[in-house]
């Protein structure tokens, strides 16, 4: 800002504090003659002639305050040449305007950094504003430069004066304006309607602001958005209007746009597979003025491959090949140029207008090509982005669909396969095994032999029976409830062969679970004990305090002497059926139990279910 720096100004300070320490240096270094007093108080008509500026400090941030608008007052009155409120901080524009009704010649907030433009302030306060220049050329400089279409009409709805936004379109200039009305710039029906909304405002003394209007120019689409006000004369009397317009068909056609790419992303998250979508995400791009050519391209874990649409357009992918490659695996958007030497360039800094493809990433699907028609502005390169997103957001969703579909059908082959062997087990084992159990009844009781294969045919039995229960159960975790350990064990022994061999149940308690998995898991700790044990065993189960519970035998083991001695170690034992052993350790993992067993001196074997909760 250039400043007149010939005149000397002479400028009294009334203050002996420092807050205009720092606007003095500043008024000194540009040509003022700077003097201090204490305070407004001491000024006294006369002696200050020889100034042309008194300068009123206003400062809140010091105790007490420095209240300038009193400074103001009191400076006015004792003063003839112009008095200037200069505020430290920013006290709020009140203090301002309060400091302007005293009498300041100006109100100025301005901080010393500033220093062009804080010494301008003080010598326009000596020049009494004659900076702004004359009202007429004032009124004349708005209405030439003010970007958008303002004007005043008087009562019979001429034009009396508007700015050079409203003769453009026309293609007039401003003195051609005056005197027409809108059936002269417009056609009959948009006039009317203008005319009747412009009698309703003087009619009822009301303003219309923001009222969006529209019409057809040229076969296209046009919006403006107009506010108008009653226009007064001396007596009060309404004799026209002032008001204003500006087009706003842009940000209609924007607005109407995202509504468009609301309604086509819920018919892309509605596509069920990546080829319905990438034949839609085309059509869909077709549709945007500025994005007429799109082209996905998708990866298929080794390379990138255009999708197959019906699109006509550019083959983006041949082209730019490489941005395509590097939108996928930066996940950032590569927006591209053409250099003067034919080369393409990625670049974040150019216009939007200059960009020539913008390749989006698509996350691990791959990427999307958008060659713009013409040149692209912010909001299309936006809408892009989001348009991107979205498309990725619908490939995700149909891979997982597509996914959960596969994992259906497996499971429906598997289901299909599983009851084909449940039938199997159930009649072309279970069958044979019924007639083997009979036909060994008709055995001699006493032979040796038929001791084995009641033993051999009763193991078979239980197994046939373990591998439908697996099948049939299907998912393994059912309600829990309270169960009374006592009676559940009591029930589990009374469904395994227990020969000789007594239950004693030591007060086991009640605890949280699936009664029926729980006594199944009972039965084959139950079977192995019997199986591991001597004759007339004695089995006992009782409680290991806070969630858990214990099943043993105390007495000598079969294998005593033969074997080693177990140790505390995980449920691992042979001596039980693979099919046992994997119903036991199932059932455990999916409650969240442990099965142990215990035996440190080959005298017992034990059983640890530890993980239950206690009732």
């Amino acid at each position: 800002m250039e400043t007149d720096d010939s005149r000397q100004v002479r400028a009294l300070f009334t203050d002996s504090g420092v807050a205009l320490d720092a606007v003095e240096a500043v008024l000194a270094e540009r040509g003022f003659d700077v003097d201090r007093v204490e305070s407004p108080t001491v000024l006294e008509r006369g002696e200050t002639d020889a100034y042309d500026l008194v300068v009123v400090a206003h400062d809140e941030t010091t105790t007490p305050e420095l209240d300038g608008i009193a400074g103001v007052e009191t400076a006015v009155a004792a003063v003839d040449c112009p008095v200037v409120m200069y505020a430290v901080g920013f006290p709020g524009a009140d203090v301002a305007v309060d400091a302007l009704d005293a009498g300041a010649a100006d109100a100025v907030y301005v901080p010393p950094e500033r220093e062009s433009l804080l010494a301008c302030r003080f010598r326009d306060a000596v020049t009494d504003g004659e900076s702004f220049g004359p009202p007429k050329q004032l009124l004349t400089d708005f209405f030439e430069h003010f970007p958008e279409d303002v004007f005043v009409k008087d009562d019979r709805s001429r034009i009396a004066i508007g700015s050079h936004e409203t003769t453009q379109p026309q293609g007039y200039d401003r003195d051609q304006l005056v005197g027409l009305t809108d059936y002269e710039l417009f056609p009959p029906t948009l006039a009317d309607a203008l005319y009747e909304q412009e009698q309703r405002i003087r009619e009822r003394e009301s303003p219309e602001v923001d009222v969006v209007e529209h019409f057809v120019e040229d076969g296209e689409d046009r919006w403006i958005s107009s506010t108008k006000v009653p226009r007064y004369d001396e007596d009060g009397g309404v004799t026209g209007i002032v008001g204003g317009t500006r087009d706003v068909t842009q940000l209609r056609r924007r607005e109407k746009l995202v509504a468009s790419l609301n309604e086509w992303s819920r018919d892309l998250m509605r596509a069920e597979t990546a080829a319905g979508i990438c034949q839609l995400t085309t059509a869909i791009a077709a549709e945007i003025n500025t994005l007429p050519s799109a082209q996905v391209v998708l990866y298929d874990g080794h390379r990138l491959t255009p999708a197959d649409t019906d699109d006509d357009g550019p083959a983006l992918f041949d082209t730019h090949e490489r941005w395509f490659w590097r939108a996928f695996e930066t996940a950032d958007p590569q927006y591209v140029t053409t250099r003067p030497d034919g080369r393409t360039t990625r670049t974040d800094a150019a216009p939007p207008d200059e960009i020539e493809a913008a390749v989006l990433p698509l996350g691990d699907h791959g990427a999307l090509g958008l060659s713009p028609s013409d040149s692209i502005d912010e909001f299309t390169l936006d809408l892009a982005n989001v348009f991107a997103a979205t498309v990725e957001a619908s490939l995700d969703r149909a891979q997982r669909e597509q996914e959960l579909r596969e994992h259906e059908r497996e499971l429906a082959t598997q289901n299909q396969r599983l009851e084909a062997f449940t039938t199997m087990v159930s009649h072309d084992l279970r069958n044979p095994l019924q007639v083997a159990l009979g036909a060994a009844e008709l055995l001699e009781e006493e032979s040796e032999h038929v001791e084995r294969i009641y033993t051999a045919l009763n193991q078979m039995d239980r197994l046939v029976d373990e591998l439908l229960a697996l099948a049939r159960q299907g998912e393994i975790v059912g309600d829990r409830v309270a169960v009374d350990v006592a009676e559940l064990a009591g029930a589990a022994w009374g469904a395994v062969n227990t020969g000789e061999a007594t239950l004693t149940l030591d007060d086991p308690g009640t605890v949280v679970a699936d009664r029926d998995r729980l006594q199944e898991l009972f039965e084959n700790l139950f079977w192995v004990v019997l199986e591991r044990v001597a004759d007339d065993p004695t089995v006992r189960v009782g409680s290991l305090g806070t969630g858990g519970v214990y099943i043993e035998h105390a007495g000598r083991t079969a294998a005593a002497g033969d074997a080693d001695p177990l140790s505390t170690r995980p449920l691992d034992t042979a001596d039980w059926t693979q099919y046992g052993r994997y119903i036991v350790s199932t059932i455990a993992e999916a409650y969240g139990w442990d099965v142990t067993t215990v035996d440190t001196d080959g005298d017992h074997v034990r059983f640890e279910i530890t993980g239950l909760e206690a009732r």
